[in-house]
């Protein structure tokens, strides 16, 4: 075992989704140097756990990963990785994150905490079930908005919440449009959820789901609060972006069928980098300049 297969049985590249955790003091407009170093500590931490319950996920879904065209390379699936080892890496990330969680602070370490028993429930039990398993999946947002909020110390809109869940159950389709497609192409079930699910449920659900998260996104723009806070009426022009970001990632979809890892796309699509980027810093212009 090398040190890049520890690499990608710690998901490595599935951090970027922790980055919720920065968005709260984001959009406060308190992203600075003094709180700066504690919200990259709680990333970490954060990070930490999040590997610790996929290491813990793959070990129990081996015997499935191996059925899959892209998961049967994981390490444990491919023998790369011993059981054994893994939980201990499991149980050593694990062990850190909550240290470190508990010298964050209290709601830090209890969100971090909150985390790991959904998710150790999800991976034993609620995966089985559709619906129920893209819902754990959004929730699981949700928990990195309200740790970042807790490091920053900011309150967190209900339009903010709303919008991360209405996007992660999005991104989350796109996983199962994924297995549906395997399931199709190939006869192999790489889960049991995927039965409550169909390619036309799915198309359907993920049209409705993009509509609502613009529109949300809309309305955020434009409500007093946020208004207000910014001291600029035009923070709307960013709907711009959003509207972008949600038709690539339909093209993708729908098109060209390629939705199975959502953070890839984010990290590989030139389109999706360019249009992500474009909103950055269109909104961080606004909001701090």
């Amino acid at each position: 075992m090398n040190f890049s297969e520890i690499i990608k049985l710690c998901r490595v590249h599935q951090w970027v989704k922790n980055g919720f955790i920065f968005l709260p003091a984001f959009f406060a407009q308190a992203l600075n140097t003094d709180n700066a170093i504690t919200l990259f500590f709680g990333f970490l931490c954060f990070s930490f756990l999040a590997s610790s319950v996929y290491i813990f996920n793959d070990i129990i879904d081996a015997p499935d990963d191996r059925l899959h065209n892209e998961k049967k390379d994981r390490p444990i699936a491919a023998g790369k990785v011993s059981v054994t080892t893994a939980y201990g890496i499991s149980a050593l990330l694990l062990a850190t994150s909550l240290a470190g969680a508990f010298m964050i602070g209290k709601l830090f370490l209890i969100a971090c905490v909150i985390y790991l028993i959904q998710n150790l429930l999800y991976s034993t039990w609620l995966k089985k079930f559709a619906l129920i398993d893209i819902t754990i999946i959004s929730l699981g947002f949700l928990i990195r908005l309200f740790a970042g909020g807790v490091i920053a110390d900011v309150p967190i809109s209900n339009w903010m919440y709303i919008m991360a869940f209405l996007l992660a159950m999005l991104l989350a389709l796109g996983k199962r449009r994924d297995d549906l497609l395997i399931l199709k192409n190939e006869g192999t079930e790489v889960r049991k959820a995927v039965r409550g699910y169909s390619l036309e449920f799915v198309n359907i659900i993920s049209v409705m789901l993009s509509a609502i998260t613009v529109v949300a996104y809309i309305m955020y723009t434009l409500s007093p609060e946020v208004i207000a806070r910014v001291g600029n009426s035009h923070v709307y022009v960013t709907s711009l972006f959003v509207f972008l970001g949600v038709l690539r990632y339909l093209q993708l979809a729908l098109v060209y069928e390629n939705t199975g890892s959502p953070t890839l796309i984010l990290l590989k699509d030139n389109p999706t980098r360019l249009i992500v980027l474009a909103w950055l810093l269109t909104f961080g212009y606004l909001l701090y300049f």
